[in-house]
């Protein structure tokens, strides 16, 4: 299983397309570490949504690990070697659920490296390692979709296309908000963004979080059992 994962990394390393999707998160910490002082300059208002801002940024930079992987995986099936995967002694579930457990690791790190060296958002430590762990919930979604239902890389990177707007779809919800926003939950990304807004208030910021994480894993849940399924 190990040998795989090293495997996958050096086949990341060596495509420039995914080594730059890694390299993401590094290039969006600089934006907003030297870019956000300068565009508060211009337009002071930003300030008003610096969470909004800080957690797509942290989506964003947390599901590039996961579009990698999913790229990764679709250069298996294209060189047929997904079905020499199948009958290694090792099941092929098996090598999916570590693949998806280093994704949520990569996003992890990601979300919670442009948390604490952006420095925009003041909260605690604790509540920074909370909000990526939320944020990286959603990488092994993002991840599997592309990976498992799309036949090539082309289909691969329409599907990321159609999930990256889904990512920000959510955030009209709470520029203009009302109860129509509510209805937008039922996309994930939806609670990271209410985790972000609500952090100030510990209460709901508990609530934000819990209902996002058992969210996200019941999603996974079902999409996983979707996927074998399907496969």
């Amino acid at each position: 299983m190990f040998a795989i994962i090293r495997t996958d990394i050096r086949n990341i390393l060596r495509d420039p397309s995914l080594l730059i999707i890694c390299v993401v998160p590094f290039i969006m910490l600089a934006m907003l570490r030297w870019g956000y002082l300068w565009l508060l300059e211009i337009w002071p208002d930003v300030v008003i949504y610096k969470n909004l801002g800080m957690a797509m940024f942290c989506i964003t930079g947390a599901v590039m690990p996961g579009i990698a992987i999913a790229f990764a995986i679709l250069d298996e099936k294209d060189q047929n070697l997904d079905t020499v995967l199948k009958i290694l002694p090792v099941y092929y579930h098996t090598i999916t659920k570590i693949r998806m457990l280093v994704v949520f690791s990569f996003a992890f790190f990601s979300a919670l490296l442009i948390l604490v060296f952006s420095n925009i958002i003041q909260v605690t430590i604790l509540e920074k390692v909370l909000l990526s762990l939320l944020t990286a919930s959603l990488a092994p979604i993002l991840a599997s979709v592309p990976a498992f239902y799309a036949q090539n890389k082309i289909e691969g990177a329409t599907m990321a296309k159609l999930l990256n707007f889904l990512i920000i779809l959510p955030l009209p919800a709470f520029l203009f908000p009302g109860v129509w926003g509510w209805f937008l939950m039922l996309i994930p990304s939806w609670w990271v963004y209410f985790a972000f807004e609500s952090v100030a208030n510990p209460l709901i910021f508990a609530a934000a979080f819990t209902g996002g994480l058992l969210f996200s894993t019941a999603f996974m849940v079902y999409l996983n059992k979707k996927t074998w399924s399907r496969l």
